[in-house]
């Protein structure tokens, strides 16, 4: 999540965390929101020093993203990622 966005819930937060650790380690950004379904939009910016090979794609990010979430209550409703994935 970045810094100048607020949390839904501090449980995205927790649930999100090694994800957002890995992508930043390989130059990626992420941010996420929820709508009032549950579903919360993941999506990932590409930084300037970013690892273009590193960044798997949508269906896995998806996966991930689903099993991240599991107990907490939201589930994956879209990701975003750069242009070239």
């Amino acid at each position: 999540m970045t810094t100048e966005q607020q949390a839904p819930d501090p449980a995205l937060d927790a649930a999100f965390a090694d994800i957002v650790t890995v992508l930043a380690r390989d130059g990626y950004a992420a941010a996420w929101e929820l709508d009032p379904d549950g579903a919360v939009t993941f999506r990932v910016a590409a930084t300037e020093n970013a690892c273009a090979e590193c960044l798997v794609p949508a269906p896995v990010m998806e996966a991930i993203l689903g099993s991240a979430l599991e107990g907490t209550g939201y589930h994956v409703g879209r990701v975003e990622l750069p242009a070239d994935h």
